[in-house]
């Protein structure tokens, strides 16, 4: 069987494993696995895959205000096959997958990598926390560049605009339509003056799109705060 090189792994991984085998299976391919009658990191690749999304989307919700599709899109680009294939690749951990005779000549996978790097997050939650686990893939995914930069505040956007004109004031009214219960609809005012309107599921989602809009009305907004 292949030697396989615990501590070499654990330093570029950054984390030292209490059980060893934790380690070990996590990088052990099932065409490895059935031929030397051990058990393959199949299992970790799912509760890997499940923790990932779950302290990204968790990151995203506690650090970001903005919607849902949004949120979507940012932790999808972490989490894809891209993006976790090019970290192990850039780790250097591929030439240290347990892989059957089968593969022997063969460049390893994408899909297999990335599942390496969900069974190494499945392997550390069971050695000891979602807290190491999370501090893992923190240490080797860049929120930063998968996000670029935070989202438009448009309602703090819109409140810095009618402030650069003293005496200005801007007021939002909201309510349920009353032929549509659970949705909302937002407006604006400036000065009096109605700027814009919007309809969401929520009060609060139906003022950020109506802001957003009240921006965009740029002549309607200038005319407002003139006329102040």
């Amino acid at each position: 069987m292949v030697e396989f090189e615990t501590n070499k792994i654990e330093k570029i991984i950054h984390y030292s494993f209490k059980n060893k085998e934790l380690l070990k299976t996590a990088f052990t391919h099932s065409s490895y696995a059935n031929q030397n009658n051990v058990k393959s990191n199949q299992r970790l690749e799912y509760l890997g895959d499940s923790i990932l999304n779950f302290v990204v989307a968790d990151y995203l919700y506690n650090n970001f205000d903005v919607e849902e599709g949004q949120m979507s899109k940012w932790r999808s680009k972490m989490v894809n096959s891209d993006n976790l294939s090019s970290i192990i690749d850039n780790l250097g951990l591929d030439k240290y997958l347990l892989l059957g005779r089968s593969f022997a000549s063969q460049e390893v996978a994408k899909s297999l990598k990335e599942d390496l790097f969900e069974s190494i997050v499945g392997a550390i939650y069971l050695d000891t926390s979602i807290e190491k686990a999370k501090r893992f893939v923190f240490r080797f995914i860049d929120v930063k560049k998968s996000v670029k930069k935070k989202s438009i505040d448009y309602k703090t956007a819109l409140q810095e605009e009618v402030q650069k004109v003293k005496g200005s004031n801007l007021v939002y009214i909201t309510y349920e339509l009353p032929n549509n219960p659970g949705n909302f609809c937002a407006e604006v005012y400036v000065n009096d003056i109605f700027i814009s309107s919007s309809v969401s599921t929520t009060k609060k989602q139906a003022q950020i799109e109506c802001a957003k809009i009240a921006l965009q009305e740029k002549t309607t907004l200038k005319e407002a705060l003139k006329g102040n």
